[in-house]
């Protein structure tokens, strides 16, 4: 249930990322741009069209028809318009023999006529008793328009695309540094990278952008200082679990000096065991906190083989002896399989003692069970269970489910952390009344 998290979350942002990066971006603007002009200039060409059919032409035919009516009214011999464009007919009163017959029934105004396998535009327009036929075949206006319109549109439409491309390649190469950065920090593991596998340095040299090498300048020294940080970390750790070693042996030896008085009266001998439980306790986070610096100064370091399902039954007698010495929980061990685990023994020792520790603990009468499979061990216990909103806080450090039992609430932690460093899974089931099961899963 909580191991996997920080994978999903990176996975999660990588994916973010990738849908929003920089690249992507100026992928969809330049495709956003060429839709805008091919839309914009395919609808002015279609604009233009209907401008030259609906508006010039119809206003030339009109033109046409009132120049002709002034000539014919100073020279009633004025032949009508005759051109490779602009067929001119008319016809006087009923007399339309000049007329070919499919325009004949032709009402004035503006419209196309099926005329010679054509469809050109006729105007007609009536004066007194007489009606003029104006055919204008657009045919050559159209190859015009062609060659004098689409053609250098095309042309413009193709530099302005070429144009825009260069502009995209011209912006990527200039944002090329910053993106390489960007993937660079987004590939960068720090629970399996070193920092200085970063390669900062490659940003900062001559010929990169200002903008980027500040940006590589401040992550370097960010980076820089969380390596000293996290060197000083690693350094008091070890330093300091090997220093409480000592007076812990010390604590442990005079507790059992003082447990082999004849003497002791029954109270005395209670406080003793506490003591040296919590001796225990301690001697266990001392450990753990030297195996997590230990593998974090060498994350590299082939990891052993360890067998757990001889490892568990040792565990199981030492905390039997222990935290189970008044056995008031029965501990049973059921394997089905046998699991063999790629990591340090001791690292797969505290875990599993802190789960079963935990167990124990928090049981105050009834039963835990061990069940070991071949990915997984499962520690189910028949306490009072875990409210659903605390699952959660108890894997925090210093946090404890119930203030009864005594302990510094680092188990649970411990226990979290570990199984992140290995890519273990851990999951937490709990019910209430009925008890709780902790699972890792080792595969």
């Amino acid at each position: 249930m909580l191991s996997g998290v920080t994978s999903t979350q990176r996975e999660n942002r990588d994916l973010v990322l990738q849908k929003k990066g920089i690249s992507q971006k100026l992928i969809r603007a330049f495709v956003l741009q060429m839709l805008f002009i091919s839309v914009v200039t395919v609808t002015g060409v279609f604009a233009a069209a209907i401008i030259v059919e609906q508006v010039m032409i119809r206003t030339a035919l009109e033109d046409e028809a009132k120049h002709f009516w002034r000539e014919q009214a100073a020279n009633p011999e004025h032949a009508v318009p005759n051109t490779d464009n602009l067929r001119g007919y008319l016809a006087v009163s009923s007399d339309y023999r000049g007329v070919p017959q499919v325009l004949r029934s032709v009402d004035p105004g503006f419209q196309r006529v099926d005329m010679e396998q054509r469809k050109p535009i006729v105007y007609v327009e009536k004066n007194k008793n007489q009606r003029l036929f104006l055919v204008f075949d657009e045919r050559n206006v159209r190859s015009l328009s062609f060659y004098f319109g689409v053609v250098p549109l095309s042309l413009a439409l193709i530099v302005i695309y070429l144009s825009a491309w260069f502009v995209y390649r011209s912006s990527r190469k200039t944002l090329s540094p910053l993106m390489s950065l960007a993937q660079t920090m987004r590939g960068f593991d720090l629970s399996k990278d070193k920092l200085d596998s970063l390669h900062l340095e490659d940003y900062t040299q001559s010929g990169v952008d200002d903008e980027v090498s500040v940006l590589a300048d401040s992550l370097d020294e960010f980076t820089q200082r969380l390596k000293r940080q996290l060197q000083r970390e690693r350094e008091f750790t070890h330093d300091v679990s090997h220093e409480l070693r000592t007076p812990l042996a010390v604590i442990r030896g005079s507790l059992e000096l003082l447990n082999k008085q004849p003497d002791l009266n029954p109270p005395s001998r209670r406080a003793i065991r506490r003591m040296r439980t919590t001796s225990d306790d301690m001697l266990s986070i001392i450990e753990t906190l030297l195996v997590l610096a230990r593998d974090s100064e060498s994350p590299d370091v082939p990891q052993e083989i360890t067998q757990v399902n001889q490892l568990v039954p040792t565990i199981i007698s030492q905390i039997e002896s222990t935290h189970n010495a008044d056995k008031h929980v029965f501990i049973s061990l059921k394997s089905t399989n046998y699991l063999e685990v790629k990591a340090p023994t001791q690292a797969v020792a505290i875990v599993l003692s802190n789960l079963l520790r935990n167990a124990c603990n928090y049981t105050h009468e009834g039963t835990v069970e061990v069940t070991i499979t071949d990915n997984h061990v499962s520690i189910n216990d028949s306490g009072k269970g875990i409210p659903e909103d605390q699952l959660e806080r108890i894997q925090q450090p210093f946090q404890r489910s119930s203030q009864l039992v005594s302990g510094y609430g680092l188990g649970l932690d411990i226990v979290r952390r570990l199984c992140e460093r290995f890519k273990w899974r851990l999951d937490i089931q709990s019910e209430l009344g009925k008890g709780t099961v902790v699972t890792v899963w080792f595969k």
